[in-house]
């Protein structure tokens, strides 16, 4: 008895392996395009104060530089001079050169008149998302506005997998097609740095056939140029990673987080 149900089981087994359809999915690429910071980020309260710190401590152990080496050398001289005890001509020649404390307020004076360029530009001013002038101490990633579905959504660059490309091959490919020649990049790699998928709405799935979409992702770094205007994208910005969490839907930015370079997982 326990054989005959032992074989009838093994009988559904594989007649539901045997009927069940097989599952076709879209590979596509996706394009992580960041532009790296152009300045430093500004110190915080506690980074100053570790800094002054190490400063008083090269300042007490630190051996006196030529400079003030000169300088004492120039003051002893100048008393020489007061006093008549002038040893040789060296001393007078020397005397009257340029000394220490003239090279020193000349700098001074030179510092006064200096001014540091903003940190802030034009376009943070204006807010222009579509500008590399912008937010130069920090990261800035490439996304575009697509229609998926009956929905246009903020995402990476992506498109399809063509049959005979690798998939840095299509990720390149899509970078000119969605992006343009007037911009040139470095690809950190060959693998991909992260992965996505999702389903199709059920009637694209009965159509076509196909239950959704996988992507690999791959990270690339702006040499030059900036976006031309073309691609199946209807916008297009060049984002923080704050502005990403308000750009793109939580399930998609929750697998981007875990290969953005300045993002911390855990927040």
């Amino acid at each position: 008895m326990k054989t005959f149900i032992k074989v009838i089981m093994l009988k559904n087994f594989y007649s539901r392996m045997h009927s069940t359809k097989q599952v076709k999915w879209d590979i596509m690429a996706g394009l992580c395009l960041q532009r790296k910071p152009i300045i430093t980020k500004s110190l915080t309260d506690t980074e100053v104060n570790f800094q002054n710190f190490l400063q008083e401590i090269e300042f007490e152990k630190s051996l006196k530089s030529d400079h003030e080496l000169r300088h004492e050398k120039d003051v002893k001289r100048m008393e020489k001079l007061k006093n008549g005890k002038v040893i040789d001509f060296d001393d007078v020649d020397q005397a009257s050169s340029q000394s220490a404390q003239d090279y020193v307020d000349k700098n001074k004076e030179e510092l006064l008149n200096f001014k540091f360029a903003s940190r802030s530009t034009k376009a943070d001013e204006i807010n222009d998302t579509k500008s590399l002038k912008r937010k130069l101490d920090d990261n800035l990633v490439l996304i575009v506005k697509q229609k998926l579905g009956q929905d246009d959504l903020w995402i990476l660059p992506q498109g399809l997998w063509n049959n005979g490309e690798t998939l840095r091959q299509t990720a390149e490919r899509i970078l000119r097609e969605l992006c343009g020649n007037n911009i040139n990049a470095s690809f950190y790699g060959n693998a991909p740095c992260g992965f996505y998928k999702y389903k199709y709405p059920k009637q694209k799935r009965e159509q076509c056939n196909v239950e959704g979409a996988k992507i690999f992702f791959f990270k690339a770094k702006l040499l030059d140029g900036n976006v031309e205007q073309k691609g199946t994208w209807t916008d297009y910005e060049w984002s923080t990673v704050p502005e990403l969490n308000k750009r793109l839907i939580q399930p998609y930015m929750k697998n981007v987080k875990l290969f953005l370079s300045n993002y911390n997982v855990n927040t």
